[in-house]
């Protein structure tokens, strides 16, 4: 081989080297390209869920509040009042998405959501927490007929009721089971205490005659405790019967939607048409949906 050759050769070899590293440089610059302008969209797309969803649960913040209103708020004066219960109102704001509001009664009394009861009982199967089992046909029976006296003679049986947190509260309710007239309250106190010790007397009811009672009362806050207090039932020679007892209240569900995105949340409240005030009891719980 000649020396031309030989040079001609070694320049070609190094125009080879070249360009392959100039490809690998190309192919590594572009690959830095399409990863950034994919991470770039990816923040962008994020950015706008963010908004999304965002705008979702504000909205169901609001939905939150609009229910509150309607239900501590009369009819008379463009409310629902406290009664009110819904399985879904969906309300519209035009291209900024809607709300539905979902409000159902809640019993804050109800074993299942996390009271307690005591009091003494005439046998098994009619314990106090029959009482709040959400269950009619089974009922709490106190060991005594109320017996009024004087002095450490005085027999009034109660039953009380211990929440796992403090309420406000402004409406309770009992039922006795079928059949036993003699055994409703007749002469009772509904009694509230922050402590368990100190009871102040809520609700004081004389000669009722009913088997299905609804005491209402003003808006009443830091209850704990509830106490059933029986001083005359309407005769016979057994005890208090009680099948359920209530503490009333509302559980309001609402989902905001903006496009496909919904936010769903959830509050129990007491709400006081008569007083126009309305109480929330837990902070609100977001529902996330199962995957």
């Amino acid at each position: 081989m000649s020396w031309l050759s030989a040079i001609s050769y070694q320049l070609s070899d190094k125009k080879g080297v070249v360009l392959i590293l100039t490809f690998i440089v190309m192919v590594t610059l572009t690959a830095i390209v399409v990863a950034f302008l994919s991470m770039t969209s990816i923040r962008t797309k994020g950015g706008g869920y963010d908004i999304v969803s965002s705008k979702a649960l504000w909205l169901a913040e609001a939905g939150l509040q609009k229910a509150i209103w309607d239900l501590k708020t009369p009819v008379a004066s463009g409310g629902q009042g406290e009664d009110w219960t819904t399985a879904g109102v969906t309300e519209s704001l035009g291209g900024d998405g809607s709300y539905t509001m979902v409000v159902a009664r809640w019993d804050f009394a109800l074993a299942a959501n996390g009271a307690f009861a005591s009091g003494t009982y005439a046998g098994a199967g009619k314990e106090p927490d029959k009482a709040i089992d959400n269950n009619d046909s089974t009922y709490w029976e106190s060991a005594e007929k109320p017996l009024p006296g004087v002095g450490n003679f005085d027999k009034s049986p109660e039953i009380i009721i211990t929440f796992p947190y403090a309420l406000t509260i402004n409406k309770v309710r009992f039922l006795v089971p079928a059949g036993s007239l003699q055994q409703a309250p007749k002469d009772y106190t509904w009694e509230v205490s922050p402590d368990g010790i100190s009871y102040t007397i809520i609700v004081d009811v004389k000669n009722n005659s009913n088997t299905d009672i609804t005491d209402e009362f003003g808006a009443t806050t830091d209850v704990r405790y509830l106490k059933l207090n029986v001083t005359k039932i309407g005769g016979g020679s057994q005890g208090v019967r009680i099948a359920t007892l209530e503490t009333i209240g509302n559980k309001i569900t609402s989902t905001g939607t903006v496009s496909v995105m919904n936010r769903k949340i959830e509050q129990t409240a007491v709400a006081d048409d008569a007083t126009q005030t309305a109480s929330d009891e837990i902070d609100w719980n977001e529902i996330v949906p199962a995957i």
